[in-house]
């Protein structure tokens, strides 16, 4: 497989924002009190269950009322008595999650072969304040709010005049990517924390196998590819 096959990416929000270095950041003050989620596994773990009921049964709301929601349901599932200013801390933070730093430069490159589809999580996250953060316009935002959210997928493609197959799906390695379930077709996956670019391994040339280390390395095999 070359990823110059393909005319559009479908990057997931995981491969452009550390999502889960912002969770674990904001709840570490409820973490603290107790010993259940000393690790940042059970703490992804407890934001995970708590987000799932909220999206089960607040319906839609802003980023910042669903953050708020879960921080004070979490604190009450684990009996501690929430700080206010903690909690209006964490309902605002997902706007300001840090921002992977290869993603700016790499989306701007890019951008001049593909066209870029942002595939967002299914809850809790505002949009617009990541497209503020970015120096490139998404070609199109889709929002993964239900089981079937493919359809909404296929009615951008066909806005932009795209076939399914001509769509690279990037997933990041979060537990709950959008992507996660996708193994009927080519998924590229970004594996970041790896210190060695994944490029000329079996895994980036695998047609079922697309691995990088980072979304600069999935443009630095484009610059290869273009060249072979």
């Amino acid at each position: 497989m070359k990823v110059t096959q393909y005319k559009a990416l479908g990057l997931s929000f995981g491969t452009l924002v550390d999502r889960e270095r912002g969770i674990i950041e904001g709840l570490r003050p409820l973490a603290v009190q107790v010993e259940e989620l000393a690790s940042d596994a059970r703490l992804l773990g407890a934001y995970r269950h708590v987000a799932g009921e909220l999206a089960n049964n607040a319906g839609r709301v802003s980023a910042t009322a669903f953050h708020g929601q879960l921080y004070q349901r979490l604190a009450q599932q684990l009996q501690i008595v929430p700080d206010w200013d903690e909690s209006v801390a964490f309902s605002s933070s997902s706007a300001q999650w840090p921002m992977f730093e290869d993603a700016p430069g790499a989306l701007q490159y890019l951008s001049k072969f593909y066209r870029l589809l942002l595939i967002a999580p299914p809850y809790g996250i505002d949009v617009q304040a990541l497209a503020e953060r970015l120096p490139i316009t998404f070609d199109a935002v889709i929002e993964p709010d239900s089981d079937d959210w493919h359809a909404g997928l296929e009615s951008e493609l066909r806005r932009l005049g795209l076939e399914r197959a001509e769509l690279l799906p990037v997933r990041s390695t979060e537990r709950d990517d959008p992507w996660a379930d996708r193994v009927d077709f080519p998924v590229c996956t970004l594996r970041r924390g790896h210190h060695s670019p994944w490029n000329n391994s079996p895994q980036a040339l695998d047609g079922k196998r697309c691995e990088y280390a980072s979304l600069a390395d999935l443009a630095h095999a484009h610059q290869r590819a273009l060249l072979a």
